[in-house]
């Protein structure tokens, strides 16, 4: 006979559930033990930290940013699950950030912590990423050459890793 008080509250609740006819799926096993000194196994207990960790996210971005029950993930859903600004970082290690306007507050979008940082650090200037796109564009070094007319063979480029280096 098995002692039911060593047993796994949730799977203690999941075996009386299945018994009393509420769940289809095969019965739960009652033979986790819960790990001391918690009342779970390891399994109900990593759902219950995830669980509490999505509350308390929840919390915060209702606290802070002023969003509604569900706004972030309907946010991180419209998003497609990506960082709205690299379209690359999904929030799986870290949740995407919630990216406000400082001055108003407004929220404007999710955003991956490199982004963020960058539109931090940009202060929010539309004309800092003007500048950024001209420079990706007509970077001054091709600037300077062109202005001292040298050919474009003859600038230096970084060596590729498969180059075999000459003189050595």
């Amino acid at each position: 006979m098995t002692d039911f008080s060593k047993c796994c509250k949730d799977c203690l609740a999941e075996f009386d559930a299945y018994h009393a006819g509420t769940r289809t799926e095969a019965p739960p096993r009652l033979t986790r033990p819960a790990l001391n000194p918690g009342p779970r196994c390891a399994t109900h207990w990593r759902e219950e930290l995830k669980r509490r960790r999505l509350a308390a996210h929840e919390k915060h971005v209702q606290g802070v940013y002023g969003l509604k029950e569900g706004e972030y993930a309907d946010l991180y859903r419209f998003q497609g699950g990506l960082c709205a600004l690299c379209r690359r970082a999904t929030g799986a290690s870290r949740r995407l950030s919630v990216d406000h306007d400082h001055a108003t507050g407004a929220v404007r979008g999710l955003c991956c912590r490199p982004c963020n940082s960058l539109l931090g650090h940009a202060r929010d200037d539309p004309a800092f990423f003007q500048r950024c796109i001209a420079y990706l564009n007509d970077p001054p070094y091709q600037q300077l050459n062109r202005q001292q007319n040298k050919e474009p063979d003859a600038m230096p480029r970084l060596r590729q890793a498969d180059e075999t280096d000459p003189d050595g």
